[in-house]
């Protein structure tokens, strides 16, 4: 049985793999998108690249403010110019609604009448058509244009009316999100940019907050990200490099760490959290018996395995009881169960854990402990989440309303974009809001010192400050259970806890 098993693994596509390794916001899962828009736009020209038909509002309209010494970046394609279908109450109105004084074009992207935001979205449409991917999440950009209507419904952002710029990027790889990213930021130079980019695409980030000196709301953070970057950039989840942190911390809580041989394996995707988790176990009085990098590319399944054999043996040797797994969870798993190590395994990223892909049988995963979130059953019920359900629903009474375990496989995982991109358009109002009029980089990031205690759906716990970027703080101990379902569900054990610094 293994050989065929291990020859079935051989033949899988590296790309595969990769989308199986997808972090999906929150959560992560493979979905659709309808590449149709149910915006109230339909003014673009079907060759207009910079907006595309998913843009609501042509922000290279002609603006009667464009004379206007104020905007003085009016050139044709900048949302500096204005919009000329801007809101008619927000364009009569160019004060600012906290008394903050008069509204300006006081930053890119922002006019006296409007904020312009990007927002990339994953093509899931371009997956699930591959093959790549079993369902989709509805239609994304339905669900972002509800919560921003509703946010414009009552007032926007101090007057100036929210308007979004759209564009769908592969996750395989970098190429589509550094086009989506020169798109939003260049192409069309909006003053934020909601969702980021996920999986293997993730070093593109930087491309939004480095190169394009753009604000972001979303993708996944490093330090060394962060170093990169020449504007603010807030993560809805815990940043990577705080997750083994935490993770240790609710380990200590339960008395796991005390005796515990502990070795560590990072793939080359997560090398820097890799570099710094043995100093982290020495901080909690546990020392690494044994520390890897398994730096064989990841999602090649060849390869992984080969490096596995040397690696398998040197645990063996080290008379290790525990592997701490920091990246490439499926390639660790597998290889445990192959070489018939005998340990414990913890595994820091519960994304990775979540979406084992075909590799890995479930049961090879039996009892891996690691840290999360609230399950989506959970997230679905919270009270913050309950308020965006109520306003998406409101909106579009017809899409699905039903606990996320009670979906259907292959059905489109709609409940995923319902409460994530609502989480998204609810940090931009929490941190834009306090700006008041004069609406810049620097009066955004400012904003943090009145949000080191707030909520978002699904994250009960969370907060922001001058050195604190990932608003994450809810978690909760929990072990994969092969028997939860067909493919096997991360369970918890552990009621949430409040993880905030």
């Amino acid at each position: 049985m293994t050989d065929e098993v291990t020859a079935k693994w051989r033949g899988m596509s590296r790309v595969l793999r990769l989308v199986a390794l997808l972090a999906v916001l929150v959560m992560i899962g493979a979905a659709c998108t309808s590449s149709s828009s149910d915006d109230e736009s339909g003014d673009d020209e079907p060759g207009d690249t910079a907006a595309d038909d998913s843009v609501a509002d042509d922000p290279a309209a002609d603006d009667p403010a464009a004379d206007d010494p104020a905007a003085d970046d009016g050139a044709a394609g900048d949302p500096a110019a204005g919009d000329a279908d801007a809101d008619d109450a927000a364009a009569d109105d160019t004060t600012d609604d906290t008394g903050g004084g008069e509204l300006t074009a006081s930053a890119r992207g922002v006019t006296p009448e409007s904020v312009f935001i990007g927002v990339s979205m994953l093509d899931f449409e371009f997956l699930v058509e591959s093959n790549l991917a079993p369902q989709g999440w509805g239609d994304q950009q339905l669900v972002y244009q509800t919560y921003i209507d509703d946010l414009n419904a009552r007032g926007g952002i101090n007057g100036r009316m929210v308007e979004a710029i759209y564009e769908f990027y592969s996750p395989l790889g970098t190429t589509e999100a550094e086009a989506a990213c020169v798109a939003l930021t260049e192409d069309n130079e909006v003053f934020a940019v909601l969702g980021g980019f996920l999986g293997p695409s993730e070093p593109a980030n930087t491309c939004i907050t480095g190169t394009q000196e753009t604000i972001l709301i979303g993708g996944r953070q490093t330090a060394e990200r962060r170093a990169e970057s020449n504007a603010p950039w807030f993560e809805i989840q815990a940043s990577r490099d705080r997750r083994l942190d935490i993770f240790l911390s609710l380990l200590d809580s339960t008395g796991r760490l005390e005796g515990a041989q502990v070795a560590v394996v990072g793939g080359i995707a997560t090398e820097e959290e890799f570099n710094s988790s043995g100093d982290v176990l020495r901080s909690f009085g546990v020392e690494p018996v044994l520390e890897i990098l398994n730096d064989s590319p990841e999602g090649d399944i060849p390869a992984e395995n080969a490096a596995w054999e040397v690696i398998a043996e040197r645990i063996r040797q080290s008379d290790a009881d525990t592997l701490l797994i920091i990246g490439s969870t499926s390639a660790a798993i597998r290889n445990v169960s192959l070489n018939g190590l005998d340990v414990e395994m913890w595994a820091v990223d519960s994304d990775n854990l979540n979406n084992l892909g075909e590799s890995v049988v479930p049961d090879m995963a039996q009892g891996v402990l690691t840290v999360t979130g609230l399950t989506d059953d959970q997230i679905w019920v919270d009270p913050e989440t309950e308020k965006c359900k109520e306003i998406f629903y409101a909106a579009n009474p017809d899409v699905p309303n039903k606990l996320p375990s009670e979906y259907a496989e292959g059905e489109d995982q709609w409940f995923t974009p319902i409460y994530a991109f609502c989480r998204d358009v609810k940090l931009l109002e929490l941190l834009a809001t306090p700006a008041g009029a004069d609406l810049t980089h620097e009066s955004f990031a400012g904003s943090v010192t009145g949000l080191s205690e707030f909520a978002l759906p699904g994250i009960p716990f969370a907060s922001l400050g001058p050195d604190k970027f990932d608003a994450g703080d809810t978690f909760l101990l929990a072990e994969f259970d092969a028997t939860a379902s067909e493919t096997g569900e991360i369970v918890p054990i552990s009621d949430p806890i409040d993880v905030t610094p």
